[in-house]
């Protein structure tokens, strides 16, 4: 088979923080052709999804290898699948990139969907899962988020909607006086939404990555924050740990997996705190070498054998 990944640069690519390079390894010690590109390498023309793609060279010490993308574009409809693994920001030339690997929709094996990263908004989409989410509010009006905070009487986190790695989430409480502040500048003066989210306390110190594939759990780790951190993001201190399912984790997957496969989310990360969705990444769900450094597993291996029995 001949595959292609939407990527970020791999220049700097960790091999034991990056589950895109173990999936692409594992895909090309299977004997398949593996290739990557980025958003700027992508185009249209004659209603198909064209790319200058890079040969994946894949060294399980250095990472990505230099590698000269090819002189001619390719037609990615021709290809067995394309696996979208851009990370966020989502913003304009993200949901563009989107909409030209749609024309290849139907005529290739294309995850997750492109419809369904574009519709499932990584903040809000755990939203139609009220069992599962805490209080929440998506507004740019600073008035009913104050409102919203002063009738909540705890603390809350503030998150922007489109970004990853717990970038620019703060937390805060009715009564603090940076709070109007702080409102002010998460929605730029009230010209941008965000979530606004009752502060969930983690069960165990951390918070639980749980990986699912085709609807199901394959694997999950515990994060626990810093010292002197709320987030529990590795990118910004935090620590992985061993974690299990619980009755309840299990439960919201299975109430979970419906909503994921309708809009062809096929592997997907999700954040559980204190048993409640925190958030679900649908773009470039994380974890596969944390999980298998922790467990011993190879995760890959099931996504790799997933994408198999989908393509070609």
């Amino acid at each position: 088979m001949r595959l292609a990944f939407l990527l970020y640069p791999t220049a700097a690519v960790k091999v034991n923080e990056d589950s895109s390079f173990w999936i692409m390894r594992e895909l090309s010690r299977r004997g398949h052709r593996v290739f990557h590109f980025e958003s700027q390498d992508l185009f249209a023309a004659g209603g198909s999804p064209h790319a200058f793609l890079t040969p994946s060279r894949l060294d399980t010490r250095k990472g990505f290898l230099p590698s000269e993308a090819s002189k001619t574009p390719i037609d990615l409809s021709r290809l067995d699948c394309v696996f979208i693994r851009k990370e966020p920001p989502f913003d304009n030339g993200y949901l563009y990139a989107l909409q030209l690997l749609d024309l290849a929709r139907g005529k290739i094996f294309i995850l997750n969907d492109p419809r369904g990263i574009a519709c499932c908004n990584e903040k809000i989409f755990g939203l139609n899962l009220q069992r599962f989410s805490p209080e929440s509010l998506v507004t740019e009006n600073t008035a009913l988020a104050k409102k919203f905070v002063k009738n909540l009487s705890t603390r809350v986190v503030v998150k922007p909607l489109n970004n990853k790695a717990g970038a620019g989430i703060f937390a805060t409480f009715w009564g603090d006086k940076n709070l109007s502040s702080l409102l002010e500048i998460a929605t730029r003066g009230g010209r941008k939404k965000v979530l606004i989210q009752r502060f969930l306390t983690p069960v165990g110190g951390g918070d639980k990555r749980i990986l699912i594939l085709d609807g199901k759990a394959i694997g999950t780790f515990l994060r626990k924050p810093p010292r002197l951190d709320f987030r529990a993001n590795l990118s910004v201190g935090g620590s992985m740990h061993r974690a299990s399912l619980s009755k309840r984790d299990r439960q919201l997957v299975e109430a979970l997996a419906p909503l994921l496969l309708a809009n062809g989310l096929y592997f997907v990360g999700i954040d559980v705190i204190d048993g409640y969705l925190s958030e679900i990444n649908v773009t470039s769900p994380s974890g596969i070498p944390e999980i298998n450094a922790l467990t011993g597993v190879r995760l890959e291996r099931q996504v790799a054998d997933f994408i198999e029995s989908r393509s070609g």
